[in-house]
């Protein structure tokens, strides 16, 4: 039986192709466009009081889901996981022409990918400045199950679309998959508080950059 982190990894494939494939029909304008911008209007109202039918997103969500071989209780969670980061993402790209999401289309290799906690620091690098967002992040770990997690998730994402944050949704939808278990929510936090309190801003990067190619020239 392949391990949790091999299935966790399985679910996450599967979500990134997905909304690979939906972001690029949404930002190329191209004719399939409407299509996409429709799918994710519907994702966004699903679990809505008279809002979408689980019927209307069954393609986005469903299809191609028994090539994972799940067990009975991994498909669960891995369909929680995958309808919340879909939801997330849908939200995300709303009335955004760039795309939001980080896949590996995007030139991202797998030594590049960031957690969701170095999206959360790139809403705002000054730490005086960004106790809500560190406030908000809290309030995710606080809560044990997915409604509460998508619901203090959806307010940062809201953040990080007014903002222009990218976020890796392979690496969301693993961890949300792995949120499920309570032996790896540990390692899940850790790693969101550990790129969000290492990473610099893009100015300091380059900043440093310079300063090392003038130390080199001296």
């Amino acid at each position: 039986m392949p391990s949790l982190y091999e299935r966790a990894h399985e679910v996450a494939l599967f979500t990134q192709r997905k909304i690979a494939r939906l972001q690029r029909a949404y930002v190329g304008k191209g004719s399939d466009a409407a299509d996409a911008r429709a799918s994710l209007a519907r994702l966004r109202r699903l679990g809505m009081p008279g809002g979408t039918s689980w019927a209307s997103v069954g393609e986005d969500l469903f299809e191609g889901l028994l090539d994972l071989a799940l067990s009975e209780a991994d498909e669960k969670r891995a369909l929680r996981a995958i309808t919340a980061a879909l939801r997330l993402y849908a939200y995300h790209q709303q009335s955004k022409d760039s795309p939001m999401a980080i896949t590996s289309s995007s030139g991202e290799t797998g030594a590049r990918r960031r957690s969701f906690g170095w999206s959360c620091r790139r809403i705002e690098y000054d730490k005086d400045k960004a106790k809500g967002v560190r406030r908000r992040m809290a309030s995710i770990e606080g809560v044990r199950d997915m409604d509460g997690v998508e619901h203090h998730m959806r307010a940062l994402i809201m953040l990080m679309r007014d903002k222009g944050v990218r976020v890796d949704y392979y690496l969301l939808t693993r961890d949300l998959f792995l949120l499920q278990f309570p032996g790896a929510r540990g390692d899940v936090f850790m790693r969101w508080g550990r790129d969000y309190f290492t990473t610099v801003s893009d100015e300091a990067t380059t900043d440093e950059a310079a300063g090392a190619s003038a130390d080199e020239k001296n």
